[in-house]
């Protein structure tokens, strides 16, 4: 599972592409469906991270 999870800046890679699209002119319908695609993998992958970590602090034994 571990090499599945994105990186933090191709989490963040696709937050900066959604602002590209939605601010582009002329704005379109399309761009504006493939920005709130972006940020749903942009979160997606944020999303990924944060339950690996949680995942894996979970498993380690308490320090002493």
């Amino acid at each position: 599972m571990a090499n599945k999870i994105p990186k933090a800046w191709m989490s963040g890679s696709f937050f900066v592409w959604a602002v590209l699209f939605a601010a582009w002119q002329p704005f379109v319908w399309w761009r504006g469906v493939a920005s709130v695609i972006a940020l749903g993998l942009g979160c997606w992958g944020l999303y990924l991270r944060w339950h690996s970590r949680r995942k894996n602090s979970s498993t380690e034994p308490p320090p002493r």
